[in-house]
């Protein structure tokens, strides 16, 4: 299974991921991880935007729905979408498969 990942210089890369790993996870321990830095600089505990994406529409739905504290750094954010969410916060499924995400600069 692969997730589509436009990094912050607008380089797409598809990465292999593991059904139940975040999506954080999944990018950080990809080869892309060290090129899009600073990047989940909390350690993947939604203490952070550093992981701030925008997902693909359709699979937007699919996802949890977001936490108050997601919320929170969201609505701090300059660069809030209507299909924003924290990657740290996404747990892939199976569904998920063939997703397109966008890494927003955000810190």
């Amino acid at each position: 299974m692969n997730v589509l990942i436009t990094d912050k210089k607008n380089v797409e890369h598809s990465i292999e991921y593991n059904v139940g790993d975040s999506l954080a996870e999944t990018i950080m321990y990809s080869a892309i991880g060290v090129d899009i830095q600073p990047f989940a600089i909390c350690g993947f505990d939604c203490r952070c935007r550093t992981c701030h994406a925008t997902i693909e529409e359709k699979y937007f739905e699919l996802l949890p729905p977001i936490k108050e504290e997601e919320e929170y750094l969201l609505n701090t954010s300059l660069h809030r979408e209507n299909n924003s969410r924290l990657c740290c916060q996404i747990k892939m499924t199976e569904e998920l498969d063939g997703m397109k995400i966008t890494v927003k600069e955000d810190y």
